[in-house]
């Protein structure tokens, strides 16, 4: 070993001021290096540390450890998928991705898996997108999900029962002990689906060792099976050292109407709101706060609230959004809504009282507020997750009735399409052709802003019916013809693409059913 030292210590610091020497011993490998042409010291040094490295994996015993048989798995109790469908997983995996999502779904409800031999591609695309894990978890089958057990980065493909996670189960024990952050903040996740207590108790008792990311992490797979009996634990998590702790623990506190944070926010906001009746009518005054408390950061109010509208305002916004909404004992359709349209504040009471009601969902909230004000006068993302809670018919209703009128303003058409464009579920088909008149006309006829229109046209080709592809082929080869098409070639062709493919994937269960 002395004179792998001394080469060593040649190669560090250089030939030029350190000759290697061949080594003295006499064995195996010392007899190949002093054949090495030591008067080439560079050529000598390298030759000799890849004869070292050859004998070092040529001289290493194979691992001589007994592993545990593993266990056969079941025979699928799913049919699989046609042909044609195993062909558009495929094509979803490779180059359309963000259409997986319907397709899975598809699957699903024919009750399908999927074949054997895209179980570790689907798995994979689940390790690296997780709002996609439930359904590639649907669609994996017996084979998969005996697949999924064997990495634990495919732990989400698992069926968990109660067992698994009894202590005198070692192999999830030991993830829920020795698995690095994500693995055990998915073990909780799941845990929390079959047994939410449990886990929780579970969570407690280690909650004090834990490093601050890990209780961070952690704490988030308390959104599983949320309820009241998790509000002593979240409570104290709001005097955690950690701040993405106490925001989180915030966050979960405010979708419990009942819990102690809503009641402590139901008295800040009555005490910069009140409501007054004036005969048959009703009067908001609203009175902006002149700093945040202490108590109120705890709570989860941000003092340095982003938007702006400015920080009082910001305030008063997060506070009303905490609150409960039974706390204002008023019917929203008589008596909120028209009164919030001649206040001053009523950009803060939507954003307030829209939160509110969609972190609570109620609908009777929900729709004074949309029916009573115009669709700009909301934030997009909070719109889009208000309109989610109604079922698909209401929503649609909803957009018909925001849709602006004839002549009108081209900010206020790509506005309602920006919004349309936001769905997560695919409209009917009559809707869909409603949305596509409109796209069209604006795109040959605005002339300004045409670049915010990029977005809606492009998730456009994922919630439109697909049914509508035939159509929009027509009415896109006649736009062709339009002097202003060349702008806007490559993403209608992109879209065409896509709600053609769509179509397709549509038929395949069409034709088998």
């Amino acid at each position: 070993m002395e004179w792998r030292q001394r080469l060593t210590s040649t190669a560090l610091i250089g030939t030029d001021r350190q000759t290697p020497q061949p080594p003295e011993a006499e064995d195996a490998l010392t007899t190949v290096v002093k054949q090495l042409d030591w008067g080439q010291p560079e050529q000598a040094l390298l030759g000799a540390a890849g004869a070292i490295s050859l004998h070092q994996q040529v001289g290493r015993q194979p691992m001589n450890k007994a592993l545990p048989p593993l266990v056969p798995c079941s025979l699928d109790d799913l049919p699989c998928c046609s042909a044609r469908t195993a062909r558009h997983l495929v094509v979803a995996l490779t180059e359309q991705r963000e259409v997986m999502s319907e397709l899975l779904e598809l699957m699903a409800v024919a009750g399908q898996r999927a074949p054997h031999a895209l179980l570790p591609r689907l798995l994979i695309l689940g390790q690296q997108t997780a709002k996609l894990r439930p359904q590639i978890s649907q669609a994996l089958g017996k084979r998969g999900q005996w697949l999924a057990a064997q990495n634990p980065a495919w732990a989400y493909g698992r069926v968990h029962t109660l067992d698994d996670f009894a202590p005198e189960a070692p192999d999830s024990q030991k993830i829920w002990r020795e698995g690095d952050r994500s693995e055990r903040a998915l073990f909780l996740q799941q845990w929390r689906q079959v047994d939410p207590d449990t886990a929780r108790e579970a969570l407690e008792a280690i909650w004090s060792s834990e490093l601050a990311k890990d209780r961070e992490t952690l704490i988030a797979g308390l959104s599983v099976q949320l309820s009241m009996a998790d509000e002593p634990f979240l409570e104290k998590a709001l005097s955690d050292r950690a701040q993405g702790v106490r925001k989180l623990a915030a966050g979960l506190l405010v979708q419990l109407p009942e819990s102690d944070l809503c009641q402590r926010m139901a008295q800040r906001a009555q005490t910069f709101v009140q409501l007054q009746t004036k005969g048959k009518d009703f009067k908001i005054d609203v009175t902006l706060p002149e700093s945040c408390e202490k108590d109120w950061e705890r709570d989860g109010v941000n003092p340095k609230p982003p938007g702006k509208a400015g920080k009082r305002a910001g305030w008063l916004t997060q506070i009303l959004a905490s609150a409960p909404l039974d706390v204002w004992q008023a019917d929203p359709a008589a008596a909120i809504a028209p009164a919030i349209a001649d206040n001053e504040w009523r950009d803060l009471l939507i954003q307030g009282w829209g939160l509110a009601a969609w972190r609570q969902h109620k609908l009777d909230w929900v729709d004074a507020l949309i029916s009573q004000f115009s669709l700009p006068e909301f934030d997009p993302d909070l719109l889009a997750d208000l309109l989610a809670l109604f079922p698909s018919e209401r929503r649609e209703q909803i957009l018909r009735d925001k849709l602006p009128p004839l002549r009108t303003k081209d900010e206020d058409l790509t506005s309602w399409l920006y919004q349309v464009a936001q769905g997560s579920q695919p409209w009917s088909l009559d809707f869909s052709r409603l949305v596509l008149k409109q796209l069209l006309s604006l795109l040959t006829t605005s002339q300004t802003n045409r670049y915010k229109l990029f977005y809606p046209v492009r998730n456009m080709a994922l919630t439109l019916h697909p049914d509508l592809a035939p159509e929009a082929s027509e009415v896109m080869l006649a736009l062709s013809q339009e002097k202003h098409f060349a702008y806007w070639r490559n993403t209608l062709n992109e879209f065409l693409s896509c709600l053609t493919f769509r179509q397709d994937i549509h038929q395949a269960f069409e034709d088998t059913s």
